[in-house]
């Protein structure tokens, strides 16, 4: 081959194949544009939460307070300032002998066994101490019962009103019902019959009033201290 032919081939050869590595480089150049970005490992970073500016931190449940216990209404009564009047006047006698005011105790709202109250007051003597009626009246019932033992209630003139007396060891000769009573009158005797802790002798001197005699023990009580006392 002649030599400047030989140069022009050499020449031509160089140029193509500087040609093909351009080729070659523009097509990588242009995969890799098209290719998707690189990956990151979402696993090796710790997730952030953002929480609003307003959020409110979630609060315990509160365990509702059980409702109190009901209050039990104060029992309605008939009883009157002028009831209270009349008894007064009649200047009841303390119906227990050789007992005075200084003695005795009002327990005429202290709580008894199934939610009662006494309304009563409870007057410590020895046993047999004589019973007096406290007022005149008349026998209306004699009684025995569970929680009064041997029981006697005195209905007064009017009609209205009753006293009761309780825990006696027993009655006095000649009472019996519809015998009429004067006051000081000896009805009966201290005793512990009854629900009375046995050697606890006392009576249980009560007064209500009635709006029938034949509702003898169902009447609206009335506390004897202050009428006692005063």
């Amino acid at each position: 081959m002649r030599p400047g032919v030989k140069k022009t081939v050499l020449i031509l050869a160089v140029f193509w194949a500087c040609v093909v590595i351009a080729a070659a480089v523009t097509v990588r150049i242009t995969s890799r544009s098209h290719a998707s970005p690189t990956s990151v490992n979402v696993e090796s970073r710790p997730e952030k939460t953002t929480q609003p500016s307003d959020a409110r931190p979630t609060a315990r449940p509160v365990t509702p307070s059980p409702p109190p216990d009901p209050v039990a209404p104060e029992p309605t009564s008939s009883v009157t300032d002028a009831d209270i009047k009349y008894i007064a006047d009649r200047k009841l006698l303390i119906p227990v002998a050789g007992i005075n005011a200084s003695q005795l105790h009002d327990t005429f709202s202290q709580s008894r066994s199934e939610g009662r109250r006494h309304d009563a007051i409870d007057i410590i003597a020895p046993q047999g101490a004589a019973v007096l009626a406290a007022t005149d009246g008349s026998v209306l019932k004699l009684f025995r019962s569970d929680r009064g033992g041997i029981t006697l209630y005195e209905l007064d003139p009017s009609g209205k009103y009753v006293y009761y007396y309780a825990h006696l060891m027993g009655y006095a000769d000649g009472v019996n019902e519809g015998k009429q009573l004067r006051r000081g009158e000896v009805i009966g005797y201290v005793g512990d019959t009854g629900n009375a802790a046995p050697g606890q002798f006392h009576l249980h001197f009560a007064i209500s009033k009635t709006d029938s005699p034949r509702k003898w023990s169902r009447g609206d009580p009335i506390n004897p201290f202050p009428l006692l006392t005063r």
